[in-house]
């Protein structure tokens, strides 16, 4: 406990130098300019990774796009296409590989520039000590004045996605049906081992089907744009500059199926039989999300990009009068190299 209280009691007193010595810096600011930005950048992901309900987790590569069109259009491009989908086999004819794409379009309600206090840190580090890991930051205390752009959209899109789905787990096997082409002959997930020749084995690799989504999107965006660069004496130059859209979206899908199935007997013989698919449990057509995108307003270099919801899909089975099922659940992260282009038009600052 007295080992604690010392570390306490000197990092305190540290710290408390560092934020004196902070306040007694000089600095020059040698940009506030939130307007000289690149209006258009083209971002290559060599891997992304999406953790959901249907089937766990797929993680691929992707492209994105994004057009900042004067102060009154945004335009947003995404790709995404899996190289590592769970449940997903290409001699599975009955599985999909996980793809995404997506496009939208923004009008701007709001921009306006405020002058906000930001902060600019000096220097950080860190050590570890008895399994805790402590982290010292020299900083202009109060922050220093920034010209910040402020930029609210509203936001409509559409994407179409793909994605395999284990059948055994996402649904109530009761209510999951199949009904052969051929014969017309109906049969649910649960008897789906007791029918003759339409008997299928759903174990494995087996247990896991396909599905698509076409779905339409509105929401908003919140644009945060400041470039600020401060040469500061005894520390050189130092700067906050973000490039940043937080978004909020609801999601409409009119379409969500299941693939059809296809099943081939073994041996000398081989047939092969042909199913429609079909989730008596119902649809829920509506979703939602918010995520968050992070890049530099001019320089080249990476970017992030994150989101969390909750994609339209099928209803909980079992449960009556609940019609959230939590398999529908989803969260994505990519990380890729971008790079910044000015194109015309672009706003200035008036």
């Amino acid at each position: 406990m007295k080992r604690i209280l010392y570390i306490g009691l000197i990092l305190f007193t540290v710290s408390f130098s560092l934020e004196l010595k902070a306040q007694s810096v000089t600095y020059r600011v040698t940009k506030n300019d939130p307007f000289d930005i690149k209006n258009l950048t083209i971002a290559i992901d060599p891997l992304f990774f999406d953790a959901n309900g249907e089937n766990g987790f797929a993680f691929g590569w992707g492209a994105r796009a994004n057009y900042f069109m004067g102060k009154t259009l945004d335009f947003n491009f995404d790709m995404r296409s899996g190289f590592g989908t769970t449940g997903y086999d290409i001699d599975n004819k009955n599985t999909r590989n996980y793809f995404c794409m997506e496009g939208s379009l923004g009008l701007t309600l709001s921009h306006k520039v405020r002058s906000r206090n930001v902060p600019i840190i000096l220097s950080s580090s860190s050590y570890t000590s008895g399994g805790y890991t402590y982290t010292t930051t020299y900083s202009i205390r109060g922050g220093v004045p920034a010209d910040v752009r402020k930029v609210i959209s509203f936001r409509a899109g559409a994407y179409q996605l793909t994605n395999s789905i284990n059948l055994n787990k996402v649904f109530n096997d009761s209510l999951l049906m199949f009904e052969n082409k051929e014969t017309g002959k109906k049969f649910s997930l649960k008897e789906a081992g007791k029918n003759g020749n339409d008997t299928i084995s759903l174990s494995g690799s087996d247990g896991y089907g396909g599905f698509a989504s076409t779905a339409i999107f509105a929401g908003f965006n919140f644009k945060t744009i400041r470039q600020l660069i401060v040469d500061v004496d005894g520390w050189g130059v130092r700067s906050n500059m973000a490039y940043s859209d937080f978004y909020i979206d609801a999601i409409f899908s009119p379409v969500v199926a299941l693939k059809n199935y296809e099943t081939s007997t073994t041996g000398t013989i081989k047939n092969t039989y042909k199913y429609d698919v079909k989730y008596e449990g119902g649809k829920r057509a509506i979703g939602w999300r918010f995520g968050y995108v992070l890049r530099k307003p001019k320089d080249q270099g990476f970017s992030f990009k994150w989101e969390l919801g909750q994609r339209p899909g099928f209803k909980a089975a079992g449960k009556e009068g609940q019609s959230i099922n939590m398999r529908n659940w989803y969260t994505m992260i990519t990380y890729g190299l971008y790079i910044p282009l000015k194109v015309k038009p672009i706003a200035t600052a008036e």
